[in-house]
Order: C-alpha cells, then structure tokens, then sequence
C-alpha cells in the first residue's frame, strides 16, 4: 500500500492506536467545505457496548481482535470516498460525505447487520450515533460532543445495537432566560479544560479553563451557544463563580500538570470601568484550594476589554501583586493595540487564530514578540500544518483542537 495514502483505519491497524487528532482535523475541514457548498454531510460514532466484558471474560488479545475485526467491517462497508478512523476507548468515527441522512441509516445498517452476523465468541453489540446536516456554523467540537453525549445516553438505558439519528444541529438560540435561570444552579454547569502545549519540551504548560452547560439530554453546550444571552442578564458573574469553583476542586483532585488559564472574571472587567479593583475574593478562592497564585494565569481579553489604557494597566498590575501570571488573550483582533501591550506587559501574549492565515504577518508577529522579550501562544492549531508552522516561526506554546480539545473531566 502507497505509505502516502494509508487510511486512517489501515494505521489504526497497523500500530493499534487511535486517530483522534486526525479525524478532528478531517471532520472540521470538511464541515467548512460542505458549508461552502450547502450540500450534506453526515457523521456516524460507532461504539462497542461490551468491550470491558469482552476483554475481562476473554482477555485484551481477543479484544483487540474483535476491535480490529469491526474496523475491517467498517472499511468493507463504506464508499471509497468515505473517511473512517478509530477514535476513543472502543469506538470508531465515520465521516459520510456527500450522504443524507436516507445514504448514511444504509451505511450504519451494513455495519450493524455484519456485525451481528460474524460469530464473535461473545456476542458483540453496538451503539451508532448518526449527525446529518447542510452545515452552518457547527464545529467539530460541538458535533462530536453531541455524538458521544447520544451514545452515553443510549448506553444508560442498554445500548445494543440501538441507532441515534441526529438530522439537526443544535440551535444557538436554544438556551433562554428561564434556561439559564434553571442552570444559575450549578447542577448544568461544567468547567471544560483544554490543554495548552509547551512547544519546547513538548509537556502541557497548563489548561485553560471554559465554561459548558450540560443539558438534560447530555448535551454538552460550548458558551458560544448561550454567552450572549449570558451578558444580557445579571448570571454572568454567578456562572463563573461556579465554574471557577469547581475547576479548581478538580485539577486538585485530578492531578493537572500545569497551571490553570483563567479568563478574567466579568466582575472584574466591570469594576475596572469604575476604577475599582475587586481581585482580593477572588485570591482568597484560589489559595483556600491549595492552589499557589503562581500555578494561575488570568487572561485578559483584548478582543473584549473596552477599558482605557490606563485602567487596564492599574488592573494588571493589582492581578500581578497577588502573584498570579498575566496573558494577553486574542491579541491581533478588535481593540488589540501595540501601545497597551508595550504597557501592560504581560508575561504571555495568547495570538488569535486570525493569524494562521497570514503566515508572513504571523512570523514578523511572533518574532517581534519575542524580541520585546514576551511568550508566545498561538491559538486555533486545528491541523499539522498549523502545528509545524508556529514552531518554525518559534512560538513558545501552542493550543487548539489539533492539540486537544477542552474535556470536561
């Protein structure tokens, strides 16, 4: 087989290891393409119900065979033109372009019905998870996570076999006042870590801190689904008090390398406008954790911060007398200034994803940075490519779905 064109499932066997990286680049690339286009695209997670049984009762071998066994299944039953990949834990991603939902129920039914027929040792069932839509504006996060929210939904009441078909995509207006009222609570609030990578050593430098609702259904909502609704009530400061709270008690109890990412908190920003700074609770709530100030970066926003100059400098400079690291997020778009970042100086400049598409601005950019003697985050890395550049234009650090997207833990 041409080396330059090994599929994904082909590498899966040949090294046993998962594709996710992969099949996230594929997925996102192709969901802006079928945009473009307005023609459909679908999506199918397949996931075996039983491996954990399989590999207790049979041993990890003949887990591994009947993993092996699916994936050539699934390559017998798709189109040439079709994408399909090992993904996590025991589950396979196939990616259906130019397939309605009517083109993609045949492919999983193929699947489904070999399946069943080939005779496992230990009856072997299966739970697919189908999107199929014309995209507009979804991205592979929020995709994915919806497939694996309907799986693990599927799997509480039994899974086997049992086929979840997902023909529209998540409205962004979904979430409303009485909503939001209903997750002030907490119980729907999450925070989502994603991992921020030194390019350097190559360990995780720390995970930036997201905030997600989680729906009745499972549903992992990303806050670009209800953050403008958000802003428009008086929640936004109960909601990261909540989300704050719990990420700290979980990258304790999880063992996070790294530090934590922060955004500033809204209060914060707010307060500032009035020249009050109200960063002392919010010191107090990190170290009652255990967590040292030094272990925290507050990302500051350039593409949200509407304060003058001078009030931004006094706010970074009360941040940075309690210890804590100071970024500065979304440089290079909206109310991004050379003359701010010369005077805040903060200890790390997070680049906007704007600049991927600019790879000459993006090298004069980060080299500049440098010189002016800053660390460097390039955020957005949705593919190697991206990946290779800014580590050849000398980034320090580097984040983005190609690297890991945010998990809630």
């Amino acid at each position: 087989m041409d080396e330059k064109k090994i599929s994904c499932l082909e590498l899966y066997r040949r090294t046993l290891l998962p594709n996710i990286n992969c099949l996230y680049e594929f997925t996102q690339k192709l969901i802006y393409l079928y945009q473009r286009k307005k023609e459909s695209i679908s999506l199918a997670l397949l996931d075996i119900d039983n491996m954990k049984h399989i590999n207790k009762e049979l041993g990890y071998e003949y887990g591994n065979f009947v993993l092996l066994k699916i994936s050539e299944i699934i390559d017998e039953s798709i189109r040439k033109s079709d994408i399909a990949g090992k993904y996590k834990g025991s589950s396979f991603l196939i990616i259906l372009p130019n397939a309605d939902i009517k083109g993609a129920e045949r492919v999983i039914n193929r699947i489904k019905s070999r399946v069943e027929d080939y005779p496992f040792k230990k009856s072997v069932g299966i739970t697919i998870a189908v999107w199929s839509s014309v995209p507009d504006g979804e991205s592979a996060e929020e995709v994915l996570g919806l497939l694996e929210s309907h799986i693990a939904n599927s799997k509480k009441i039994g899974g086997n076999s049992v086929i979840t078909v997902i023909e529209k995509k998540q409205s962004k207006k979904s979430i409303d006042y009485q909503r939001l009222l209903q997750c002030s609570g907490g119980d729907r609030l999450e925070p989502a870590f994603q991992p921020i990578y030194n390019l350097h050593d190559g360990n995780v430098e720390g995970y930036e801190v997201l905030m997600r609702i989680v729906k009745e259904d499972g549903t992992i909502l990303p806050a670009g689904y209800f953050i403008k609704e958000l802003l428009e009530t008086s929640f936004m400061s109960v909601f990261e008090e909540i989300v704050l709270n719990k990420a700290f008690l979980k990258f304790k109890e999880h063992g996070l390398e790294g530090g934590l990412f922060i955004n500033l908190p809204h209060n914060l920003v707010h307060f500032v406008a009035k020249g009050k700074l109200k960063i002392m609770d919010f010191y107090k709530e990190v170290i009652s954790h255990r967590i040292e100030p030094s272990m925290v970066v507050i990302e500051v926003s350039e593409g949200k911060m509407t304060a003058s100059t001078e009030d931004l400098v006094e706010l970074i400079n009360e941040v940075r007398s309690y210890g804590f690291g100071i970024a500065l997020d979304d440089f290079g778009i909206e109310h991004s200034s050379v003359e701010r970042l010369i005077k805040t100086k903060p200890d790390i400049v997070k680049l906007d994803g704007f600049f991927l598409g600019e790879h000459y601005m993006l090298k004069w950019v980060i080299r500049g940075m440098k010189k002016l003697g800053f660390r460097v985050v390039v955020e957005q890395i949705e593919t190697g490519e991206d990946l290779k550049l800014v580590r050849d234009f000398g980034a320090d650090m580097a984040q983005g779905f190609y690297l890991g997207r945010p998990t809630i833990l």
